[in-house]
Formats: structure tokens, sequence, C-alpha cells
């Protein structure tokens, strides 16, 4: 079938053309329907999400926005947190540690890319609350994400400070902030001036544009659910100025190969119904997938199916989910695509919703190891022919369907056509795009010479091609290629095209007229002149992919390479310029490492700096026949000049580089959870008062004991419930602590009962046996410890205000009356909001006796008859809390990259929840009873790479089995020579112990 057009609305598209829209307050950041216009040049914005909260190590975030440049991203989109800033009302920390908001946007500029600032106040990203404050959580903040005075006043302020940074941070200012995002998924369903959701969101506009907002401002669709804040449709108020829709279309698993990859067909007719006079934008468009407690561990979906080609991949990892998807958004007039998560990270020190576990890895296109995955290198393929493509940038849809275009109803094609220059676009995919068949056909193609049909053209399964014609490149056009254009570069002297194939397929591309070729490779190139009407003529070339690269002269100035795409993966195109909108004059080219993070000419040397693993050929083109030296990392590398002008050396592997890995041994333990006893002293703990909450659930019982009605929001907490006399014979108790989330409950120091907690349960339930314990006639004392996996994004219930903690409490004596409870005291992490570790900020703990006292933190020695030897696989015989402590040295060449993690298990049946601190920072949390997360990734900067390094793991049986751990192991993900200093000082990063922690025992 074929799509239909429109024709009025087509009509009237053709009449705004290109009339470039601004929202009048700055003419450097316009749009037409066309594209977005930067500094009044086209750009097809290809950006990347990344959340800087999760990677709390300043100096990573250039890491990653180098290897974001790299792969031919011209953006970041950053959420700002509030939560992760505001740790008590009105109280903002935008400097401490990773939370300097500056130095990411600093970052983002010294690496030539372009942001998407998202300041929320609501962001969802399964982040704890989704980003809102957790202050918040006590109900004083009223009607979340409406009108209602009470959220006002509560996110007004943030809103005002945090643009204070990003206003002077923007394009018009000499920044890299080109758009700006209201709110997030918030939708319009109702389209009346008066809505509350329309007043929110013009209090918002308002707040932004008075703190001196300028750049466009954005939102973000939540899928095809409704129809918000276009200025195209029933604008009533809240409307912004590029609208935009996130998608999440893949459907895929990571344990069925065969799931999903259903693509989305309706994008164009979507964008031209409801933002027609704006360019097609997905703010959030599926890079990978997150999974849930007791769900898939990312390193599992690693593992998969043979693709065609020739390597092993989930379909969530497949990089056939770019080459498909990324060209199917192009196919239908995309021009502005940010990928969601680029590079996901970690969900450290309670940053997580209860949706998800410690690691965010996401299935991104970079692992959370900062490792790049082979859906990375697809991607930049990808992106490399965006950046440099501007026929694309000025297309209309000329037709699309089954069929269109080509010989076979088991293809979809669509077909771009740019007005002016007559440059053609065939997008072309499987009908049934979930399809493994290999698929040959025929593409008929108009060009300026007329119409050309080029057989043999071939999809192999899940497999997309960007057939064009007319394209322009420099002085030069190509007249059609069947093969996929990754890039072109201009040089001095020479016009350099690129060109992939998979291996085995053919490939046919031509010019116009009668050109002559010189090839190098080991591929058979054949030359056909072929006449025109008589006067006019192109040549077109012929050949069959093989497992390397050629390199074709031809005679009318242009050198092409020709890669299968394995080579392709290794293509990079340093940029020569900081500007995000890199020009095909603005490249030298590289083959062969794992990454070029960037490239220069000094001289007659050609600098080099990246990383690299295995032993392989570097090959550079620089277009200058002056330049005849390599120098990689610093390095001079003894090289060679090809005959076509390329130079070349050789890299050497590292693998062979030895890296010492320490066993953990010298552990120390203590007991972390004195509290069961009855004699323990509380004196100093906050009282459970209150007797009303401002909370919207009612509590089961009087006093409130929700945890944030007292000032201790993340992390866990420990209750003491006192009751007096000998009759009492049980308790009900209810907590709620998020997804997995667990409790137990002592009475008198013995174990009454509890719950192990449940992924798919937010709140448990447990009737206490006080059988068998001893009562006294006063001060019975009943101890509480409650798991939190975070605080709920509002798509659950009251979001952010459904409560943690205790919901209630009831005794029963015997006879079944019913007693009460005397008296109530709570625990939290040390300090509560008062934010004693700003550069970790008070997230980052709970409220154990060892989180406490700091015992995690460097520096804090083990001392007293509290402490003795004893490891984590001793464990406990009964149920109760451990803390374990040990440190290690680590001496890694400063000129490597070796991620690191700690990999944990326990034996089955285990009912446990663990704790992992390093150097001070919570970076896991592993509950073997429920998974999937057994490998936990340190970033440099929380581990020290060259010198000591302070381990602890707090270690709590649920249930009078006990609990231990038979592996505790650190290991290495790989190794990589870089030209990136990762062995630095860190200690600006990790504060250590002082005497201050006592006074929180």
């Amino acid at each position: 079938m074929r799509l239909c057009l429109h024709l009025l609305v087509y009509a009237f598209f053709l009449a705004v053309l290109a009339l470039a829209t601004g929202d009048g307050l700055t003419t450097q950041v316009t749009w037409d329907p066309y594209s977005l216009l930067v500094n009044g040049e086209r750009l097809f914005l290809f950006s990347g999400e990344f959340a800087y909260e999760r990677m709390p190590v300043p100096e990573m975030w250039s890491d990653i926005f180098q290897k974001f440049r790299a792969n031919g991203f011209n953006a970041v989109s950053l959420y700002f947190f509030w939560s992760y800033h505001s740790a008590s009302r009105d109280i903002f920390d935008f400097t401490s540690g990773g939370k300097d908001i500056q130095k990411v946007i600093d970052a983002a500029a010294e690496a030539g890319l372009y942001i998407i600032a998202r300041p929320g106040p609501y962001a969802n990203a399964e982040t704890n609350a989704g980003g809102l404050a957790l202050w918040t959580s006590d109900g004083s903040a009223g009607d979340y994400r409406t009108s209602d005075q009470a959220y006002y006043e509560a996110w007004e302020p943030w809103m005002r400070e945090v643009n204070k940074i990003l206003v002077k941070n923007q394009i018009t200012e000499g920044g890299p902030i080109i758009l700006y995002q209201i709110e997030n998924e918030l939708q319009e369903t109702v389209h009346k001036a008066d809505n509350t959701l329309v007043t929110y969101m013009e209090q918002l506009k308002k707040s932004v544009r008075d703190s001196g907002i300028v750049v466009p401002l954005t939102h973000n669709e939540k899928g095809q659910r409704s129809q918000s804040w276009s200025t195209d449709y029933q604008d009533v108020g809240g409307s912004v100025n590029i609208y935009g829709l996130d998608s999440y279309p893949g459907g895929l698993s990571c344990t069925n190969i065969n799931t999903g990859f259903n693509l989305v067909r309706n994008y164009y007719q979507w964008f031209q119904n409801y933002s027609y006079t704006q360019p097609e934008f997905w703010p959030e468009f599926e890079a990978g997938w997150f999974q849930p407690w007791a769900g898939n561990f990312y390193d599992d979906c690693l593992a998969g199916m043979s693709n065609s080609w020739g390597g092993k991949f989930s379909a969530e990892h497949d990089p056939a989910f770019a080459d498909v998807y990324y060209k199917n958004n192009i196919g239908q007039r995309g021009t502005l695509m940010s990928l969601y998560m680029a590079m996901g990270a970690t969900n450290w020190g309670n940053l997580a919703a209860p949706v998800v576990y410690t690691s965010y890895d996401y299935s991104a296109p970079m692992r959370e190891t900062r490792e790049l995955q082979l859906k990375m290198s697809q991607t930049k393929l990808i992106a490399l022919f965006t950046r440099v493509s501007q026929d694309l940038l000025y297309t209309n849809m000329e037709s699309n369907g089954t069929g269109n275009a080509v010989s076979t109803q088991d293809i979809w094609t669509w077909v771009l056509r740019n007005p002016n220059t007559t440059a053609g676009f065939y997008v072309t995919q499987h009908s049934k795009s979930s399809s493994r068949a290999v698929t040959d056909f025929s593409i008929s193609l108009k060009t300026s010479l007329g119409s050309i049909t080029v057989p043999s053209v071939q999809l192999n399964g899940r497999q997309s091609k960007i057939v064009v014609s007319d394209y322009h490149f420099g002085e030069h056009t190509l007249l059609y290629s069947s093969v996929d254009v990754l890039t072109y570069g201009l040089f001095d002297r020479q016009s350099v095209l690129v060109l992939y194939l998979e291996v085995g397929q053919i490939g046919e591309y031509a010019f116009p007229g009668n050109v002559s070729i010189k090839s190098f490779g080991n591929m058979n190139v054949t030359a056909s002149h072929v006449k025109v009407n008589g006067t006019a003529s192109y040549t077109k070339f012929v050949y069959k992919q093989s497992a390397s690269k050629t390199i074709v002269q031809l005679s009318n100035g242009v050198l092409l390479y020709l890669l299968d795409v394995s080579t392709a993966w290794s293509f990079w195109a340093p940029p020569t310029t900081l500007d995000p909108n890199v020009a095909a004059d603005k490249q030298i080219f590289a083959i062969g490492p794992y990454l070029v993070r960037n490239a220069s000419v000094s001289g007659k040397a050609v600098s080099v700096n990246g990383d690299n693993t295995n032993s392989t050929t570097l090959e550079v083109y620089v277009g200058n026949e002056s330049v005849d030296t390599i120098t990689w990392n610093g390095r001079i590398l003894a090289t060679k000049k090809t005959a076509y002008g390329a130079l070349t050396a050789d890299l050497t592997s590292v693998l062979d580089r030895k890296i010492t890995i320490p066993s953990l041994t010298r552990w120390q333990v203590a007991d972390c959870l004195p509290e069961v006893a009855r004699s323990y002293d509380d004196s100093a703990w906050t009282v459970c008062n209150k007797t009303t909450t401002q909370a919207p659930v009612k509590p089961l019982s009087v006093p409130v004991l929700y945890s944030s009605d007292y000032g201790y929001y993340s992390g866990i907490k420990i209750y003491r419930g006192y009751f007096d006399g000998k009759s009492v014979t049980s308790a009900n108790l209810t907590a709620q602590g998020g997804s997995a989330a667990g409790w137990s409950a002592w009475l008198n120091g013995k174990l009454v009962g509890g719950h192990s907690g449940n992924a798919s349960l937010l709140s448990t339930s447990y009737v206490l046996d006080f059988t068998g314990v001893t009562l006294y006639d006063k001060d019975n004392v009943l101890t509480v410890v409650t798991d939190y996996t975070g605080h709920d994004q509002t798509s659950t219930g009251k979001g952010a205000a459904n409560p943690r903690g205790l919901l209630g409490a009831a005794l029963k004596s015997s006879g079944n009356t019913t007693a009460s409870f005397k008296k109530w005291l709570i625990q939290g992490n040390a300090g509560g909001s008062a934010n004693i570790d700003p550069v970790r900020g008070p997230l980052n703990e709970g409220g154990l006796y060892g989180e406490r006292l700091g015992w995690h933190l460097p520096g804090f020695s083990p001392s007293g008859n509290e402490w003795s030897a004893g490891s984590p696989a001793g464990g406990l015989n009964s149920s109760g809390i451990k803390w374990y402590l040990t440190t290690f040295e680590l001496d890694i060449d400063s000129d490597l990259d070796v991620p690191i993690g700690l990999e944990l298990s326990a034996p089955p049946g285990t009912v446990a929840s663990v704790q992992i601190y390093l150097n001070g920072y919570q970076y896991g949390k592993y509950i073997p009873h429920i998974g999937p997360q057994t490998r936990f990734p340190f970033p440099p900067g929380v581990i020290n790479n060259q010198g000591n390094n302070t381990l602890a793991l707090s270690v709590w049986a649920e249930t009078d089995a006990g609990a231990k751990l038979d592996d505790v192991t650190l290991f290495a993900y790989n190794t990589y020579e870089t030209s990136f200093n990762f062995a630095r000082d860190w200690s600006y990063l990790q504060p250590g112990w002082t005497s201050e922690r006592l006074r929180y025992a």
C-alpha cells in the first residue's frame, strides 16, 4: 500500500517553503519545516542523551563527549535533575563534585557539541522521583505537574536558579545551548485555555523567558498518545516553538531475538498533522531500553544470534537496529533526532527510581563501562552521513510505500527529493521490517540524466540502504549510488567520497561524463560508459564487495573509498574545528583503531589521538602531500605513503600488557545492626510524633511513620517502636520502599519476620508473630529495617509523594485485643537533608549504622572490639547486618584505560540485600534472590587506577538462614591504549572520614 499525501497540506507546505521562523528573541537559532538553522546554516541535529548525574566524575564527561563527537554526534541532550542539586528546600548545589553544571557544559563545548538543555522541573528518566526534589516527597509541594500554587512555589526557585547558569551558556552568549526543553512528556489531552496543565506550561514559559532564556523552547510528546503543545494544533496556550515526538518503537527483547523490530511508518503523517510548520524532531528516540528488578541483566543481553554482519547480538544490541530504525526516520524527513540513551551510566547512590536497578546501561550504543558497542559503530555511519549531506536538509516527500520505485512488493521505499538541487534519497527497507529474508531487487531512480534502473540491489534481512541520486559533494555530483554513502571530505586538492556495503553484495554507482579509474585493492571494479540522448553520458561502476577496502581514483578528481561494513565501523572523520556543524573541508579521515578522538596537522606531521586494543594498521588521509609522518598519542610512528596519497602505520596490540587486578583479602567485619538490642541508646534519634501529614496517602496508623515527614528521604531507614506489657502476641506492619525492597523486624533482638521484597510490589504487609520472644513489662522494642529502591515517578500513583518507610503498624494482644505502641523513633542517612557530604550528596547514603558513622569513607580505620577479621565468604549465620571492609591497590599504566568492575555471587536461596561502597560512593545494590545484576563497574574517579581504594559491603541477611557471598572479585572488562588521562589525583572527589561522623551513632 502507499501512504497518500494530503494535497492541501502539501500545497501549504510548499507555500511556506524555507521561510525560517524564530522565537522573536534570537536569530541565531531558527527553523522551518525542513530543518533547524544555526547561525543561518542548516543543521541535521544528531544528538545523544547523557545523564551527567549518573557519572559523578566531571573528567569522565570529557571522555564520553569526545566519544560522542568522534561517532558523528553534534549535540548532547542533558537533563538537569532537580533532585540531584537540591537536598532541601530552596538550597541548591551547582558546584560540588559531579554537580558542577558549568563543567558539564564546558566539557560539551570543548568536545564540539551543542546542548539541548532539559531542566524539567520533571524529567522521568527512570530516576528517583522522576527528578523532582525529594524534599517535596512529604506532600508539601501539592499536586505535582499542575498549576497548584504549592507546586509552583516549590519548582519556581529551582528553575530560576538553574537558569542563571543556563542563560549565560546559550549560543547567543557564546555557549553551546541551542534548544531548551520545558517539562517532559506532559500530555495535553484537554485543549482548553483554563486547563491546569495549560496554566502550568504558561507558568513555566514565563519563568524561563523571564530568566533570560532566548533560544527556542521545545517539548517531547509521550509517543503518539496525545497532541501536546504544538503551535500547529489547537493552540490554546502552553505551546512551544518546536514540537517533538518521543518514540520507542522497537519492542525488542534481551532473550527473544524475534520479538518486535516493527517499524513505525506514520511519523511523517503525524508531523504533517500536528507540527507542519516545524522540522520533524525526536527529542527521545530509542537507542536501547531499561531493565527492571528481576528482569534481564544487560551483560547477558550481549549474546544472541549471528546477524548478517557476522556478529552475535541480541535484538537490543544488534547494529541492524540502528541501521534500519534511524534510516527510517531519515526516510520520513526527520532532521532532528536525539538518541535515548546514547550512554546510560549508573544509578549510583540511590539515583534510581524503583523501576530500575543499579545499572542504567540501557543497552545503549555506549556501554556503562564507557566502551563502544557495535551499535554505536553503525550509528556513526549514519551520523557522519547526515553531518555532511546538505542536500538532505531540504527535501519534500515524493512518494513512499511497498513496491515504490522498486521491482518487488517485499521492499518499502521512502523517496525524498530536494526541490532545489533535485537530489534524491531512496530509503529502502523490507516491507515487513522484522524480516530476515535476503531480497534482491532493482530500483528505478530519477536523475538529472533521466530515469535509470539499477539492478542487483540487495537487502540482507534487517538491513536498510539509502540509495542516492544527484548527490552533491563539493564541486562533484554522484549521479547515483546503490551503495550507502558514509561521508565525504573536501581536501586541498582532492574530494574523497566514502561508501560502505555488506560483504558479498553488489554495488553500483555512477558519475556524469566519461570517467576512467585506477583502483588500489583486491576488488574488481568494472566501468561502463553509457550515453544518454546522444550528447550526455555517464559512467557506471559495478563491483562485488569483499572483506576489505578498495580505493578508486577517478579521472574527475574524486578519490573513492569502498569499504565493507566491518571496515567502515573502524572509519573515523575527526573534525579539525570545534564547530558542531562540521563542514566537509574541516575533517581528517582515518581507518583502523578502536577510537580516534581527534586529529590535527602541524608541519609535516598529522597527530592522531585515540584508543586502541588490537594490532591494526592506522591509515590517515589528510590531502596534503607535504605531510609524511603520523604521530599516535604523541608517539612518532614509522610511516608509509600509499600510491593514492594516504599515510599508514602499524599500531601494536596492548592485550599483552600486564594488568594486575588484586584479590580482595584482609577483610575486617563489624556488626552493623546494634539497633536490634533492646538496650541500644536511641536518645538522639528523631521521634515520630506527627498525627497528620501533607502526603496524599492516608497513613494506616498514627503516629505518621512516613520517612519523608521526618526529613529522611533516600536509602535504608531504621525504626524503633516501643510498647509495654507481656500480652502482645503479634504486629501487623506495612512497609513501602519501592520495587524489590524488603524489610525485617526484630523484637527485643529476635527476628520476628518481615518481607523479602518483590519486584512487582511497591509495598508489602506481614503479620509478625511474637511467639517465643521474651517480653517485658516495660519498653519492649521492635526494630524494623526497611530497604529502599527509590521514590516513584509520577506515572505511579502520587509519584514522589507515595510514602516511603512504614505505612502503618498495629499491635495485637492475647484475646485479639488491640494494644498500642507508646513511641516510635526513626533514623535515616546521617544529617538527613543537611547534605553533610556535598561532593557525593545526601542521596548517596542510607541509615545503616555503618553508613551513619562513615565506615565506607576513605581514611576510616577499623579499630576496637567491634571489629575483627572476617570475610563476606564467611557471612552471617543468622539474620542481621554485617559491614565488611577492605582496601586494595591498583597501579594501571597511565596510558591505559582499563574499565574495572566487581562481581558478586551468593549461594542459591540466599535472601539478602547488599550495598557496595567504593571510596565512599554507593555504587551498587545487589539483591541475589531478586536480581538480576551481579557485575558492577566503577569509573575512574570513583576507583583510583593508581593508588589505594577502600571497598565496603553491607550484607543484610533477611532471614535466620543467614547470608554469605561466595564470590567477591575485581575484574577488568577490557584493556585499551588511550590518549585520555585516567590516572589522576581523584582526592577532590573522595573526601575522607572525620570524627564528626561519630555524632550520628
